[in-house]
């Protein structure tokens, strides 16, 4: 009896080991704390490209389905030959330019959703804030297309979101923006 409760023992605790082995191999991800983006009332284009870049990557978690196109359609590469989201994006709604289209997909994504895929996107305007969006759509249509945003389409930080077809005027005031951590869910 001893003996067969030795073999269970360390039949455990072998499989213990490798599946130890095998987690420490395994890399981990960190979380990143986002770091606060300060763009003047003076903003230019590159800026909000490169702050969109940084949330798109980053903390904005938009690589978490629109990175691999199973979950949602990959938006940086050629998209079942039509190219990257800049390119394509001022032809998926008629009347609609780019940066119309894509503002509308980040804060009514249900709007408009692409045939073959789920309408799973959350309402990215509850989560970031508008200069962020504004942000991120300058970086999409930098892929494949033109950048027409500008300072005038972000509204100062602390007023409301604008409309896609209304600009707003920023006051001289530094816009801060930054993203809660844990704020964004992918549900």
């Amino acid at each position: 009896m001893w003996a067969n409760n030795l073999r269970i023992l360390g039949v455990v605790l072998g499989t213990l080991a490798l599946y130890t082995l095998i987690a420490n191999k395994i890399p981990l991800v960190q979380s990143e704390v986002p770091q606060a983006l300060s763009l003047g009332a003076n903003v230019t284009p590159e800026q909000l490209v490169t702050a969109g870049d940084k949330l798109y990557h980053g903390a904005g978690g938009c690589t978490a389905c629109h990175g691999l196109g199973t979950r949602a359609p990959n938006l940086l590469t050629d998209e079942k030959g039509q190219g990257p989201i800049g390119a394509r994006c001022g032809k998926r709604e008629a009347g609609k330019d780019c940066k119309a289209y894509v503002y509308e997909s980040l804060i009514n994504p249900r709007a408009y959703v692409v045939s073959g895929y789920e309408p799973i996107m959350p309402e990215m305007g509850r989560i970031l804030s508008p200069q962020q969006l504004w942000a991120l759509v300058a970086f999409l249509e930098s892929n494949g297309g033109t950048v027409d945003v500008s300072a005038s389409d972000i509204p100062a930080a602390g007023t409301s979101t604008p409309s896609t077809t209304s600009t707003s005027a920023t006051s001289s005031s530094r816009i801060t923006t930054s993203i809660t951590p844990g704020a964004w869910r992918p549900w």
